[in-house]
């Protein structure tokens, strides 16, 4: 067998043994870089260190050969070893343990055969925000349309890059799939109404967003606490409106007192006027009763009357009334409709109902949530 026959077939050997390992070693990386509970940067960090270190330790001791170099160079390669063992552990770990785990629990390789957005995650948290976009339009080429995904690509968009408008267009992006959007539309556009307020403050806006919801999914839940939140919206800005018109009022005042130079004591402060607590409930009732009429379903509205009914007015009738309407609502939960009865008999008991009346309240209660049945 001449020479070059025998270097063409180690060489031939070389080449498919290093093959293969090459290909065992992209199928291991590949395999964590996919769990999304795996840092990218730490994975491949890792695997090149080990890949250093196992062929430096490799020459340097075919190099020394014998003698104290060899001796050398094992005082230095074991404690790096160790050290480099104790880094694979937790994953040398469960490789080990995962057959055992998969037999209780079940295969959770299939997690992985979605879109992987761990990277992203890690560059967004480390100030990296172009890298994590590209990094989700990464997995999104893969997986076109991914919610998840969208939605991540939005956020980024707009909190981290200040972009609203293309955050926006992003959100009417994952309202594309008809078969879908009854379960997309709600987290989209209740989340685009968070940032038009909180970053844009637009709450006219908002309001439109919200009103969305409503047209879109009529009934529901999600249409149920859109129908809240623009309630919501509009007290507050009557709140922000009322206060407004004091500090208005308190600089007029302050400037007529700072054009007056003839003081000759200390300035008098205005007393505070003396509110009647019937005037003070008169007026929260005209406020209740404009907000109901523009708001007809607000919850909160709607509790605050029947608490002003039976409390300024005395009138349990018109209280009562309120939860009906609330009963009547699309969307509303056995929680809720269990609470708000408790607060009919509530009513019903102190206004002196009779026993057959309240008795019929609490097994309305019952009918609704067996497990009510003891405080009934």
């Amino acid at each position: 067998m001449t020479l070059l026959v025998v270097t063409v077939e180690r060489l031939f050997g070389l080449i498919l043994i290093g093959g293969v390992a090459f290909a065992v070693l992209i199928y291991l990386i590949r395999k964590q870089l996919r769990n999304p509970q795996n840092d990218p940067v730490k994975v491949i960090g890792l695997w090149v260190l080990s890949i250093v270190v196992f062929f430096g330790i490799a020459y340097s001791a075919i190099a020394a050969q014998e003698g104290f170099a060899l001796i050398f160079v094992l005082l230095v390669a074991v404690p790096i070893a160790v050290l480099l063992g104790l880094a694979w552990t937790p994953t040398i770990a469960n490789t080990l343990v995962s057959p055992l785990t998969t037999a209780f629990s079940g295969d959770d390789t299939e997690a992985y055969e979605g879109p992987a957005y761990g990277q992203a995650l890690a560059k967004r948290k480390r100030g990296q925000y172009e890298g994590a976009v590209e990094a989700v339009e990464i997995q999104l080429e893969q997986y076109p349309g991914d919610f998840d995904g969208l939605m991540l690509k939005a956020t980024i968009q707009a909190e981290n890059l200040d972009d609203l408008p293309t955050a926006v267009a992003i959100i009417q992006e994952t309202l594309d799939d008809p078969e879908k959007v009854r379960f997309n539309l709600p987290v989209a556009l209740n989340k685009m109404a968070d940032w038009q307020l909180g970053i844009a403050g637009d709450a006219t806006a908002a309001k439109r967003t919200l009103e969305q919801i409503r047209e879109a999914l009529p009934g529901t839940q999600a249409a149920q606490f859109a129908s809240q939140r623009i309630a919501s919206l509009d007290a507050s800005e009557e709140s922000e409106a009322v206060a407004e018109d004091f500090n208005e009022s308190y600089r007029n005042l302050a400037e007529e007192s700072a054009s007056k130079d003839n003081f000759k004591g200390p300035l008098e402060t205005p007393k505070a006027v003396e509110v009647d607590a019937l005037q003070t409930d008169e007026a929260k009732l005209q406020t209740c009763l404009r907000r109901v009429a523009l708001h007809p379903d607000s919850i909160n509205n709607r509790e605050e009357l029947a608490a002003l009914y039976h409390g300024h007015l005395s009138q349990p009738t018109l209280a009562i009334q309120q939860y009906e309407h609330l009963l009547t609502l699309p969307g509303t939960t056995v929680h809720q409709k269990t609470a708000w009865l408790n607060k009919v008999a509530d009513i019903q008991l102190k206004s002196g109902e009779t026993y057959e009346t309240i008795r019929a309240t609490l097994e309305l209660i019952v009918s609704l949530d067996p497990n009510a049945a003891p405080a009934a």
